[in-house]
């Protein structure tokens, strides 16, 4: 299951994306590239803390850096080998 928007003025329920996956078998992704500013500095949720299993991001946007992109994993190393 995918989460993410580019822009929304409200938070995203990660919590119910996951209990959705979890039901169906599923694995969660977010995409926090236009917020990845804002869970960096604590200001909106962090998807991970809700218990999602993958979360894509660039570089430049919200972060500020130069132009890339980020795909991170929880401690489940098998997804990571997957990716």
């Amino acid at each position: 299951i995918l989460a993410g928007f580019s822009a929304y003025s409200r938070e995203l329920d990660y919590g119910k994306f996951v209990e959705i996956a979890k039901e169906v078998g599923a694995y969660t992704v977010a995409d926090m590239a236009h917020i990845a500013g804002l869970i960096a500095g604590g200001a909106a949720k962090n998807p991970f803390d809700a218990g999602f299993d993958v979360i894509t991001t660039t570089t430049h946007k919200t972060l500020r850096g130069p132009r890339g992109g980020m795909i991170l994993t929880r401690a489940d190393k098998d997804i990571a080998k997957r990716i």
